[in-house]
């Protein structure tokens, strides 16, 4: 949920039905992990400005800060993966996954 509210970008927030969509997950396990990541200070629920009956889930500063170093560490993990590959590897591997997401997408 995190790195769904970090990738929309300034203002980090989303509803419930479009957190719903990006996480692949019903609004109702949403509603659970929002809860707990309010618990937790990392998100914040809020009215949607315009409509009073909606609201919407954003990042917190500590949010924001967690996400960042989360993603951070995943990056160089995915790099100490890779590293172990050839250029040719790391290119075999790029075409075999790009085949893969037109696949899937498909």
């Amino acid at each position: 949920m995190l790195a769904a509210l970090r990738r929309e970008g300034d203002p980090y927030a989303l509803t419930a039905g479009q957190l719903s969509q990006r996480m692949l997950v019903t609004t109702g396990a949403v509603t659970k992990r929002v809860d707990r990541l309010i618990a937790r200070g990392l998100v914040s629920r809020a009215v949607f400005e315009s409509d009073a009956r909606g609201r919407v889930v954003a990042l917190t500063p500590a949010g924001m800060t967690l996400i960042d170093r989360l993603i951070e560490e995943h990056l160089a993990n995915e790099a100490r993966i890779l590293r172990g590959l050839t250029d040719s590897d790391r290119a075999a591997l790029e075409r075999l996954l790009a085949r893969l997401t037109r696949a899937v997408g498909a």
